[in-house]
C-alpha cells in the first residue's frame, strides 16, 4: 500500500476526522493485513475514540511481534492507561519513559497512570518533568493542571488549565476542568456559567451536566439539579449519569428509586473498578436509607474493596516518628520562627469525617469568621520548603532558618487573604489531616488558633469507611487499617498538646450535637469573639460547601449519626478489636 495512502490517514486524524481516518486505516490493513504501521495508526485512533479495549488487543499483538520496540512498550502502556488498566501500564510506561527521555508523551501518559492508582505526587512529579521539556505544550499544561486538582490544590492548576485554554479555546473538556477546579475553590457562580455554555452548545454533555448538578446541589439548589439531569437519565442511563443523579435523589430521601437505578447500572459488563466503586457506595447508601443495614454494610465493604491497597503502615509509622523528631518540645520553644502573625488563621484538625464540617459551618455564619473549607496550602509549603532545603520531609524542617519559615508564613497568609469577603477578620483552614503538620504551622504562623474536632472513634471510623475519601485516605477502605490508623492519630494529637505543650480548643461533636448553644458558645468565646446568635443558624446560611458534608450542613442539628455504628451488627468487630489493639479507649463496648 502506498506511502500517500497511510499519510492521508494522519491528514484525516489530525484534522479530527477521526472515523473517516478509522475507516482508511481498515481499508489499508485489508488489504495489507502486516502493515505495522497502519495497525499502529489504528491502534491510536481506537484509543482517541474510546475503544480503548480494542487499542490493548491491537497493541498486544504488535508487541508480539516487536517485544523491544519501545514505541510498541509506550503505545500498549498508554492504552492499558486508558482502559482502565494503570496497575499493568505502570510498569511499561516507566520503561518507555527511562528509555526515550525526550519523548514528552511517555511522560504524560505516565501521569495519567499515576493519577489512575491515585499517587498523585509522582503524577505531578513526572508532568512537572514534562513541562520543563516541552514548556509550550498544551496537553502537558492541561494535564499537569488537571493533577493539581486531583491532588488538591485547585489553585495551583488553575493558571495552567487557563493557558491551555488561550491556545484551545474550543476544547471542552478544558473548559470542564475549569469549571471543576472553580467547584473546589467555592467559585460556583464561575463554575455554573461555564457549565451552561458548554450545555448550550451541546445539551448532552455528561461531565457538564454532572458538574453543574454537583454545584446546585452544593447551592441547596435540589430541584434545578433534576431537571437539569432527568433528561439524561432517560435518554440513556449510564455510570456517569446515575453517579451524577444519586446525590440528589439521595438528600431528597428517594432511595428506592435511586436503588433501582444502581441496580441497573451496576449490572451493566465492563465497568472499570474506580466505576464500580462509585456505584456500590451509592448503592449502600440506598440500602442505609431504606434502613437495611445488612444490605449497606456488605456493599460498603464491597465497594471498599475495589480500591487499590495502597496503604502502608510502616511508612504511616516512619512518618509520625520523623515527625515528632522534627519538632521536638525544644525546637518549638527556642527554635526560630517566622516573623508573621497568624493569630487570625484558624485552623480546625482531627480525623476525616470527626465534626469539622459542622464546627466550621457553626463558626463562618459569625461575621468576622470566614470558612474557606479545606486548603490543601500546607502539606505543598512543606513540601516546598523540604525542597527549598534539599533534605527530606519533614526531617529536614528541623534546622529551617527564620527566612526560610518567614517567606512559608507570608505565602500562608498571602493565599487566604484573597478568600475572605471584606469585613471578616478570621479565615478557617479546616483540612482535617493538618494534625500531622501541627509543628510545621507554630513555626511558620505563631499565634494560630487550632480546633480539635473529635467523635466517638468506631462512629468516626465507621463514617470513614463509608466515604469515598481521597487517595489520601487510603486507609480508610480496610477496617483493620481504619483501627489502626485512628490509634496512631490519637498517639500524635497527644503528642502535640502533652508533650509540646500546643494549646487546642477541643471539640467533641456528640456534645455538640447534645447541647449546641453551650459547645458553639463556648467555642466563640475560646476564640475571643464575641456571641452572635446567627451561629445557631448555620444551616440557612447562603455558604456553598463541596465536601462529602454538603447535604449534612444544610440541616438542623440531628442525633441520627451518634452511635451510629451499633446499627451495624456484629459487622462492625474488626473495627473495634483492631481500635482495641491500637490502644484507643472504647465506651459502651
Amino acid at each position: 500500500m502506498s506511502k500517500a495512502t497511510l499519510q492521508h490517514v494522519h491528514q484525516l486524524a489530525s484534522s479530527g476526522k477521526l472515523i473517516e481516518a478509522d475507516r482508511a486505516c481498515r481499508q489499508i490493513l485489508q488489504l495489507n493485513p502486516g502493515n505495522m504501521a497502519a495497525a499502529r495508526v489504528l491502534g491510536q485512533i481506537t484509543r482517541r475514540t474510546a475503544r480503548a479495549d480494542e487499542s490493548v488487543k491491537i497493541f498486544q499483538q504488535l508487541r508480539a511481534a516487536r517485544p523491544n520496540d519501545i514505541q510498541l512498550i509506550g503505545e500498549l502502556g498508554a492504552s492499558l492507561t486508558a482502559a482502565e488498566q494503570p496497575q499493568l501500564a505502570l510498569s511499561l510506561l516507566i520503561d518507555a519513559v527511562e528509555k526515550m527521555p525526550t519523548a514528552v508523551q511517555w511522560k504524560v501518559w505516565l501521569g495519567k497512570c499515576y493519577l489512575k492508582l491515585f499517587k498523585t505526587v509522582a503524577a505531578i512529579k513526572v508532568l512537572k518533568q514534562a513541562r520543563e521539556d516541552a514548556p509550550d505544550d498544551p496537553d502537558v499544561m492541561y494535564h499537569l493542571g488537571n493533577a493539581y486538582l486531583t491532588a488538591g490544590q485547585p489553585a495551583h492548576g488553575e493558571p495552567l488549565v487557563l493557558e491551555f485554554l488561550k491556545r484551545r479555546p474550543d476544547a471542552v473538556h478544558g473548559k470542564v476542568t475549569l469549571a471543576n477546579i472553580y467547584e473546589h475553590e467555592q467559585r460556583l457562580d464561575e463554575a455554573v456559567a461555564i457549565c451552561k455554555e458548554i450545555i448550550a452548545k451541546d445539551p448532552n454533555m455528561d461531565s457538564a451536566l454532572a458538574t453543574l448538578a454537583r454545584c446546585l446541589r452544593a447551592e441547596g439548589k435540589y430541584d434545578e439539579a433534576i431537571k437539569i439531569l432527568q433528561p439524561m437519565i432517560d435518554a440513556e442511563l449510564s455510570s456517569k449519569s446515575a453517579l451524577a443523579l444519586a446525590p440528589v435523589y439521595l438528600a431528597l430521601k428517594r432511595f428506592e428509586e435511586c436503588k433501582v437505578m444502581f441496580e441497573k447500572v451496576l449490572s451493566q459488563e465492563h465497568l472499570p473498578n474506580p466505576v464500580k466503586s462509585s456505584l456500590t457506595f451509592g448503592l449502600a447508601q440506598c440500602y442505609q436509607g431504606l434502613k437495611d443495614y445488612d444490605a449497606a454494610f456488605r456493599a460498603f465493604k464491597r465497594g471498599n474493596e475495589f480500591f487499590p491497597k495502597t496503604f502502608n503502615r510502616e511508612h504511616r509509622l516512619t512518618l509520625y516518628q520523623e515527625i515528632r523528631a522534627a519538632f521536638t518540645p525544644d525546637i518549638l520553644k527556642n527554635g526560630p520562627r517566622a516573623q508573621v502573625d497568624g493569630s487570625k488563621c484558624i485552623f480546625i484538625i482531627g480525623m476525616p469525617r470527626s465534626g469539622t464540617s459542622l464546627t466550621e459551618q457553626i463558626l463562618d455564619v459569625h461575621p468576622k469568621v470566614h470558612g474557606a473549607g479545606e486548603i490543601v496550602e500546607v502539606p505543598f509549603i512543606l513540601a516546598d520548603i523540604c525542597k527549598e532545603l534539599n533534605g527530606p520531609a519533614p526531617r529536614v524542617t528541623k534546622d529551617a532558618p527564620e527566612e526560610v519559615l518567614t517567606r512559608a508564613g507570608r505565602r500562608y497568609l498571602d493565599h487566604i487573604e484573597g478568600l475572605a469577603p471584606e469585613g471578616t477578620e478570621y479565615v478557617v483552614d479546616k483540612l482535617p489531616h493538618n494534625f500531622e503538620t501541627l509543628g510545621l504551622i507554630q513555626r511558620i504562623l505563631p499565634g494560630a488558633k487550632i480546633i480539635s474536632c473529635k467523635r466517638n472513634p468506631i462512629d468516626n471510623c465507621i463514617s470513614c469507611y463509608f466515604t469515598q475519601l481521597s487517595a489520601w485516605h487510603s486507609y480508610s477502605n480496610d477496617l483493620s487499617h481504619l483501627g489502626w490508623t485512628y490509634g496512631q492519630y490519637e498517639k500524635l494529637l497527644a503528642y502535640w498538646k502533652n508533650t509540646c505543650g500546643i494549646e487546642m480548643i477541643d471539640v467533641q461533636y456528640e456534645d455538640v450535637v447534645a447541647d449546641t448553644e453551650k459547645e458553639a458558645r463556648r467555642i466563640i468565646a475560646s476564640l475571643g469573639l464575641e456571641w452572635d446568635p446567627r451561629c445557631l443558624k448555620f444551616y440557612e446560611t447562603e455558604r456553598r460547601v463541596t465536601t462529602s458534608s454538603v447535604d449534612q450542613v444544610r440541616q438542623p442539628i440531628y442525633t441520627s449519626s451518634v452511635a451510629r455504628w451499633k446499627r451495624f451488627g456484629d459487622h462492625v468487630t474488626p473495627l473495634i478489636e483492631s481500635l482495641k489493639a491500637a490502644g484507643v479507649e472504647l465506651a459502651d463496648v
